[in-house]
């Protein structure tokens, strides 16, 4: 099960020199309300800064520093410009809302984010939202304008607008949600579940909602977007086995895909070597499967970043055993004696096998092992 909400502090980037909107008003704000002063990328203004010089030196030559390096593929101007508002202003926000609001006090009264042009948005930008505006926000703009007026930051990237939500209001949200899920949870499946700091959009993705699973949770949660994604295969319904059999047990050609199953049984399996990483899993099925077959495992859920890994299976598909025409051994059976062997040799006890060849001149079998305690090859007589 997994679940998370972030604020997103994506780079962005405007450099010295740009424009500012001719119906901007400049940092004061009449004290009777926070009236929307226009709309930006669907959002409602309440107050803004003035760009009051043209020449920004200090903040030219800080975007000097922030310029895209060679390890970006396709530099370019909006690259550019997201990098310098992230560098810049979003450093210069994030210090201002934090000296009027608290150190995380936007959590209980607004969000605050970063958009990038290389992502979509429309400007590179910082984002101040706040649900309930007071004066405070007067005392965000004595902050900022004068970092504006000495030519360390500019006004247009920095946005302050009334937000529909608080982070903390999101939070609440994802827990709800995740309560909700955890009453329709599969014995299999699993989910995943954010809630967009943005827009307020529900993300959820999974392995197990059924359509009206997926109505009732519209229904619970009326008042948002949900977005529902499915991830890799449904798990299987009860009976349904999860083991995958080939439609042909044996093929004389060669099989790439898959990884080896190194132990199998109580519950688990234990699949490494060939395209697949080295992963314990939990598996119900494990007495149908045998050490050796080259199988690809769908995973349920997250896998630990232990070594080797730990996680759940929800699918184990079987792959064709390879056996040549004039081989007495097929694939598998090939592998499990070459496990024999190197678990005699290695250290560790298990052997990760790169690829496997049949030597049908000298009838052996050659295993290219993954580098593990000096051995390169492993092979096993045709016999």
């Amino acid at each position: 099960m997994k679940y998370t909400i972030s604020i997103l502090l994506g780079a962005a980037l405007l450099l010295g020199g740009c424009g500012t909107d001719e119906s901007a008003i400049n940092g004061t704000v009449e004290d009777s309300g926070w009236k929307t002063l226009k709309e930006v990328s669907g959002r409602e203004i309440i107050a803004e800064l003035k760009q009051t010089v043209q020449e920004t030196p200090k903040r030219d030559k800080s975007a000097t520093l922030e310029t895209p390096g060679p390890e970006y593929e396709k530099p370019s101007k909006e690259l550019a410009e997201d990098m310098a508002v992230q560098g810049i202003e979003g450093p210069a926000a994030i210090q201002a809302v934090e000296s009027v609001y608290g150190e995380g006090g936007i959590h209980n009264e607004g969000v605050i984010f970063i958009e990038n042009q290389t992502k979509g948005a429309a400007q590179s930008g910082v984002w101040i939202g706040l649900k309930d505006p007071d004066e405070r926000v007067q005392q965000l703009l004595d902050l900022l304008q004068p970092k504006v007026d000495a030519g360390e930051i500019l006004a247009e990237p920095i946005y302050i607008f009334r937000s529909p939500h608080t982070e903390k209001e999101l939070y609440e949200l994802q827990e709800e949600v995740v309560e909700a899920l955890k009453e329709m949870e599969s014995e299999r499946g699993s989910f995943g579940l954010y809630v967009d700091v943005i827009s307020g959009e529900i993300e959820i993705t999974h392995d197990y909602l059924k359509p009206e699973q997926q109505e009732e949770l519209q229904e619970i949660f009326a008042g948002h977007t949900i977005n529902f994604t499915q991830d890799g295969r449904m798990v299987a319904e009860s009976g349904e086995s999860t083991v995958i059999a080939p439609e042909q047990t044996y093929t004389d050609t060669p099989v790439i895909e898959g990884g080896f199953i190194l132990a199998a049984g109580d519950g688990s399996i234990f699949v490494a070597g060939g395209t697949e990483s080295a992963v314990f899993y939990k598996f119900a099925e494990a007495d149908k499967l045998k050490v050796g077959q080259r199988v690809k495992v769908e995973a349920s859920g997250p896998i630990l970043e232990s070594y080797p890994g730990q996680g759940s299976a929800k699918f184990v598909e079987v792959m064709p055993d390879y056996k040549p025409a004039n081989a007495k051994l097929s694939e598998s059976r090939a592998v499990a004696k070459a496990l024999d062997i190197a678990g005699e040799r290695l250290s560790n006890g298990f052997v990760l096998i790169d690829e496997v060849s049949f030597d049908e001149n000298e009838k052996k079998w050659v295993f290219k092992l993954l580098p593990d305690d000096g051995e390169d090859t492993l092979e096993v007589a045709d016999e």
